[in-house]
């Protein structure tokens, strides 16, 4: 398994998709970070949070463009096959694969966060502090391992190079549109009116009011609220689009932290194990 391994990255390593990819979310995330911080440096709101974790959901979208192609050649070209014929286990295979996805996505978090440092010239240090930050990346860590796993399961199941790109791409369009849905659904206010009055008080303070205060029937109430929070949390793109709005007051009704490291590695564990049963059970013609 370990010649497996070095060969994966060896071939990783001369691969120029993956440092063009690495680069361009390098860049991205730098400018787009800095271009917001700049123009935001004048409010009293604005800290840091607001713009350095905004990129989550376009980690996801270049995950699919790479794996299934870099993997996706090894079955095109036969290098599968000659692996198996060689004495390689099939579990051993997989796992190696698994390890390059595995660190293609962790490279590709790395270049979103480094690129987001560009913020700290702007707005200064985290309000979390660099031990809240830190946390903030473990959580991105583990759910773009977390999706690169269900992405290593799919490049072993379509071994056709271009369908399966196909496949993944609309796959994480899916999953980022689900979790989005459900990221919106959760935010309907409970009580919702036509508008509101604004009236000056016998102090001479200005007061809002709402006017014809009604419930919304949009609203999501116990329990599917907590069963809906429990999936948003647990999607990978439903914990990117969270990290992105971290700094907004409604996420604290939303976010559930441990339970998403928890639901990362379960992904991991749980997909993992599914591909190797499938792959070692799988014809290879």
């Amino acid at each position: 398994m370990t010649n497996l391994i070095k060969a994966n990255f060896s071939r990783l390593f001369k691969n120029r998709l993956f440092w063009l990819l690495t680069v361009a979310l390098l860049a991205y995330s730098a400018w787009l970070t800095w271009d917001s911080a700049v123009n935001a440096s004048d409010l009293v709101e604005a800290i840091p949070e607001r713009f350095c974790f905004d990129h989550g959901p376009v980690v996801l979208m270049m995950l699919p463009v790479f794996i299934s192609l870099f993997l996706g050649t090894e079955f095109s070209e036969g290098t599968m096959r000659n692996k198996i014929i060689v004495g390689n286990r099939r579990a051993a295979i997989y796992l190696s694969d698994m390890i390059i996805a595995s660190a293609v996505s962790l490279v590709f978090c790395a270049a979103w966060h480094i690129g987001s440092l560009t913020v700290l010239p702007i707005l200064g240090l985290w309000r979390a502090g660099i031990f809240g930050w830190l946390l903030l990346v473990l959580k991105s860590a583990l759910f773009c391992v977390a999706f690169a796993a269900v992405l290593c399961l799919v490049s072993h199941i379509v071994t056709n190079k271009a369908a399966v790109a196909v496949l993944e791409i609309v796959l994480t369009l899916a999953v980022i549109m689900a979790g989005s849905l459900l990221y919106n659904r959760l935010l309907e206010p409970e009580i919702v009116s036509g508008g509101v009055t604004i009236m000056i008080n016998d102090a001479g303070e200005q007061v809002i009011e709402p006017l014809d205060p009604h419930p919304n029937p949009d609203y999501v109430a116990e329990p599917q609220r907590t069963a809906l929070k429990r999936v948003l949390n647990a999607l990978p793109s439903g914990q990117a689009i969270l990290l992105a709005n971290v700094s907004d007051s409604e996420i604290e009704q939303l976010d559930m932290p441990l339970y998403s490291y928890c639901a990362s590695v379960g992904i991991i564990a749980a997909f993992t194990a599914a591909g190797l049963l499938i792959f070692r059970k799988k014809d290879l013609k």
